[in-house]
């Protein structure tokens, strides 16, 4: 049985952190709302909370989470074929099936900014190639990282251009309107129906034929990064030493460079300049964050926070419908109604609260139970195994992949 890399765990703990705080951006503001902040009168405080958040987690943690999805789908791809198990990749496909439709369910009856959909889907893409050698996954990195510098010189050779958009102004103020008013006030059927029925102007305009390539890449996208995951679990990343420059510290230093380029969103006079590297390093941020991790990691292994982390890097897939949870009942009509409202500080502060309680309670789950219960649905699809099991400590501790 393969030994679980139990500082992947911890970092991808550390993920969900990343992603609340960034969908907090949606929560609070919707998802096209929080790029239109115009319509918003933040205080000069929550105007600067705001723009750190977006550049700090907006974009850096999604990688983070997709590169380890990759990372251990090659573990669990592994752990089968060390069992001799038949139809490894139907198995796959069932795991699939199951993300997907928790995506479907998650999207239509929670909240609209859900990813296993676009992950489900991206696995199907990713699942015929799983089994191919170290080679063809570094390939596909390299490619990656000089598609992205490529991109990034290119826009300095890119002229300016106004671009007026093609949405009307009264058009913008009333969908703004609407959705601040039903999504702050409205009951849960409200704003069901609102995500099913409002027509978002903006998004429209983004989903324009010219700009279908868009929607390709966020389904695209995922699957190149299971391929850097896989990379990062055939070369052994994970269980290198994190004192090591080029694999791990390099990344680390690189952690405020990083940041200082994102932010340029906020102060380069060119937009395209600006785009290409705020999008360029997200990704070296998001590989500065996993070696920071897993450099403190392999120093405080035994500490209580890197306990945290890697209990909720167990409960993964739980913990991030639970946030999704929590991020409506705070902001959407029928919970607390903090919609649209000036206290994105305090917002900050609470979303913390509420991961540092999710910590503490993951640690308490693991000591009683060996999977998450949406973890356990999952394992249950993919291997398509129906008998009635415990899942609580007094069986055998599993502490394979099997388990994910």
């Amino acid at each position: 049985m393969m030994k679980r890399i139990e500082n992947a765990d911890a970092v991808r703990g550390f993920s969900l952190l990343g992603i609340f705080m960034a969908n907090l951006l949606i929560f609070q503001f919707g998802l096209s709302g929080k790029d239109h902040m115009e319509f918003y009168n933040l205080n000069g405080l929550n105007e600067f909370v705001f723009k750190t958040v977006k550049v700090i987690f907006e974009g850096s943690f999604l990688p983070i989470f997709a590169l380890l999805f990759g990372f251990s789908m090659d573990k669990l791809f592994q752990s089968m074929k060390n069992k001799e198990m038949k139809w490894k990749r139907f198995k796959l496909l069932c795991r699939a099936a199951g993300i997907i439709t928790l995506g479907l369910l998650h999207s239509y009856f929670i909240w609209e900014g859900d990813i296993l959909l676009a992950y489900g889907i991206a696995m199907i893409i990713f699942i015929p190639f799983i089994g191919l050698p170290k080679w063809f996954f570094k390939i596909i990195t390299i490619l990656l990282a000089a598609g992205l510098v490529g991109i990034t010189a290119l826009s300095f050779f890119i002229p300016v251009e106004d671009i007026e958009s093609a949405v009307s102004a009264e058009a913008e103020r009333e969908y703004m309107s609407t959705l601040n008013e039903v999504y702050s006030s409205g009951s849960y059927s409200e704003i069901l129906n609102a995500r099913q029925n409002l027509d978002d102007p903006f998004l429209n305009e983004l989903m324009t034929e010219d700009n279908i390539l868009i929607l390709l890449l966020g389904i695209i996208m995922p699957a190149i990064l299971y391929a850097v995951g896989v990379y990062l679990s055939k070369s052994g990343w994970f269980s290198k030493d994190a004192d090591a420059f080029w694999s791990s510290k390099i990344f680390i230093y690189l952690i405020p460079v990083s940041i200082i380029l994102k932010s340029s969103i906020y102060w380069s006079i060119n937009e395209e300049i600006a785009y290409s590297l705020n999008f360029m390093f997200a990704f070296v941020l998001s590989f500065g964050l996993m070696s920071l991790i897993k450099y403190l990691y392999n120093h405080y292994e035994n500490s209580k926070v890197m306990t945290g982390l890697k209990s909720m890097g167990k409960l993964s897939l739980t913990i991030y419908i639970m946030q999704s949870i929590i991020g409506t009942t705070v902001f959407y009509g029928y919970g607390i109604g903090m919609f649209g409202t000036d206290i994105f500080m305090w917002s900050v502060l609470i979303f913390i609260v509420c991961y540092v309680l999710q910590m503490i309670m993951a640690v308490w789950y693991l000591k009683h139970f060996t999977y998450g219960p949406l973890e356990y649905i999952l394992r249950t699809v993919t291997y398509m195994n129906f008998r009635k099991k415990k899942w609580s400590r007094d069986m055998k501790d599993l502490k394979g992949y099997s388990n994910l």
